[in-house]
């Protein structure tokens, strides 16, 4: 027979127990409620980085799902052939395919971009970006100050010129989808230059979905792996040799691809949106605050997660980079010391 206090500690582990499963059924239930299917059809879709790549590849394919779309990006001939295949992909004759040519680095070009829209949008893609890949020490501030304008404050100042846009103008049922990375939820040598913007439009859009509550604006955000893409093989050239041997032979996916993953994401009211298998780890094992995408399935992938990513960064990333140090001083240090 048990004692009283192994009685009452036996008791107290029940309780716990059927707490953390009821919270993880009612939380299931709960996404399940909150979750509303997204349509294409009809909206004004506004996207950055629209004339290549992923940005591209949103644009065809919302406009074959009736999507009024206009694409923005710094290089206008890039933009009229780039609206040519948008136009090509349409679902109908009469919807309004157009581009903007804009710098949304600033402030005050995101909010010149999105006045010149022929209607407010009432769906933002944030798909500008790229990366500098290299290591920390060999870089300048520059490249650093570069990386924050391209990653970051393309996201932060359209972000900010779009809510205000349906803010003021009663936008019913506002959007802001925000492109970050695999490396927004992880961190690796070789991308000191890219990752902690990557991380930063994390933390944006986990607090403007909180905000933009108050308007009736949801915010989504979308982690991708490797897009094989222009802005790879840009990427390529500057990538250390040791960054490419722990990525490993990864295929990635094409724009097309990650493209068709996000909508569906999109569509689902998913908050983080993954389209392969090892970002969705890092996903569910970083939860945080945010609402889940499927609420006891997540906490499934989560505990797979905890046990398989510190084997992979103690027996593959730390290890590898371990081995690579001589290797390191030889290249780059003496280099330096010229």
């Amino acid at each position: 027979m048990l004692s009283a206090p192994a009685l009452l500690t036996s008791l107290a582990s029940r309780t716990a127990l059927a707490a953390i499963i009821l919270s993880i059924v009612l939380s299931s239930i709960m996404g399940a409620l909150r979750s509303k299917k997204w349509k294409a059809q009809g909206k004004h879709v506004f996207i950055t980085g629209g004339s290549q790549g992923l940005g591209l590849a949103v644009a065809e394919l919302l406009a074959s799902k009736g999507a009024n779309v206009t694409i923005c990006s710094r290089t206008e001939s890039k933009l009229r052939e780039a609206v040519g295949k948008v136009k090509a992909a349409a679902k109908t004759e009469d919807q309004k395919v157009e581009y903007v040519a804009a710098d949304v680095s600033t402030f005050e070009g995101a909010k010149r971009a999105i006045e010149s829209c022929s209607v407010v949008p009432d769906t933002v893609f944030c798909c500008a970006g790229g990366a500098k890949p290299g290591f920390f020490i060999e870089q300048t501030e520059s490249d650093f100050e570069k990386g924050m304008r391209t990653d970051y404050w393309t996201c932060l100042a359209t972000s900010h010129a779009a809510a205000n846009a349906m803010a003021r103008n009663n936008v019913t049922n506002g959007k802001i989808v925000l492109i970050s990375s695999t490396l927004g939820l992880i961190g690796l040598i070789g991308y000191s230059q890219y990752g902690p913007m990557k991380h930063a439009i994390r933390g944006l859009a986990e607090s403007l979905r909180s905000e933009l509550i108050l308007y009736g604006i949801s915010v989504q955000a979308y982690f991708p792996g490797t897009i094989l893409s222009p802005g790879l093989e840009e990427e390529n050239k500057t990538k250390p040799k040791i960054t490419l041997e722990i990525e490993g032979e990864e295929e990635g996916l094409t724009p097309a691809q990650c493209a068709k993953g996000l909508i569906k994401g999109v569509e689902k009211g998913h908050f983080f949106i993954t389209t392969d298998f090892n970002t969705e780890l890092f996903r569910t094992a970083a939860l945080g605050a945010g609402p889940t995408n499927r609420g006891l399935l997540d906490r499934v992938i989560a505990l797979i997660g905890w046990i398989a990513i510190p084997f992979w960064r103690n027996l593959i990333a730390d290890r590898a980079i371990r081995k690579h140090r001589q290797q390191h001083k030889e290249e780059v240090l003496s280099a330096r010391l010229r």
